[in-house]
């Protein structure tokens, strides 16, 4: 291995950052999308299928749609 420059590490800059984002703490503030406390139990295993199944819907659609117009080319 030629042209080693002493050590693999890099040391990234990511500028200025707040101490603690405002109006969250801990690691809740972390999340992507913000929790939902409705769903409990087996209704929310219910509810999670039925999610899925719909956004699998919607993608194999959305496939179909590209499929059609590369098709036209």
């Amino acid at each position: 291995m030629t042209g080693f420059e002493g050590t693999l590490a890099r040391k990234l800059d990511f500028g200025e950052l707040p101490a603690q984002v405002t109006g969250t703490g801990g690691r809740a503030g972390l999340r992507l999308a913000p929790g939902r406390s409705g769903l409990a139990g087996p209704e929310k295993y219910r509810v999670l299928d039925l999610r899925r199944r719909r956004a699998q819907i919607r993608a194999r659609r959305l496939l179909d749609l590209m499929d059609a117009d590369n098709g036209r080319d």
